[in-house]
């Protein structure tokens, strides 16, 4: 079967920042992969179409530049905010320590929900990243296609939830 509309695909692969040699960020093998839904807009439109038409055993290798991926790093994104204030938009059963180098869910007035990374903390003030981890970043996927079979409605299902 190839990769299609609603299909569960079962990938190994290796995705590393810059190209084949650069630094690995997502590592998935043969015996620890990752099952993924194709078609229902969950994944990077660009991974998607490298994706298609490929069968069980078949490889891929791509780059994928920040255009296509997750954009550039917006430099508007990065602010500060009083920690009190920004204690009080994170939900009560969300409520963590606010950690340099670590992310915190946030709420916003009209109820969205965003994470943002802890950049600096210091004198009663946050700086938050609410940049996406890799924007701004050219992306390398090396892989195999493991499994590819019809979704489930179940799984459809799920998908359309989130």
């Amino acid at each position: 079967m190839k990769i299609g509309k609603d299909t569960m695909v079962t990938l190994e692969y290796t995705l590393r920042y810059d190209g084949p040699e650069g630094q690995i960020i997502e590592e998935y093998t043969e015996d620890d992969p990752t099952e993924v839904l194709v078609g229902r807009g969950l994944l990077l439109d660009v991974l998607e179409k490298n994706l298609l038409d490929l069968e069980p055993g078949d490889g891929f290798d791509f780059l994928i530049d920040e255009d296509q991926g997750y954009g550039p790093y917006d430099e508007e994104k990065v602010v500060q905010f009083p920690e009190s204030e920004l204690m009080a938009q994170v939900p009560e059963n969300e409520r963590v320590s606010l950690k340099v180098g670590e992310f915190v869910p946030i709420q916003d007035m009209e109820g969205k929900h965003y994470e943002a990374l802890v950049m600096d903390k210091q004198d009663g003030m946050v700086t938050l990243d609410f940049n996406e981890p890799l924007a701004g970043e050219t992306l390398h996927f090396r892989g195999r296609v493991l499994e590819v079979r019809r979704a489930s409605d179940e799984e459809l299902k799920q998908a359309l939830e989130e």
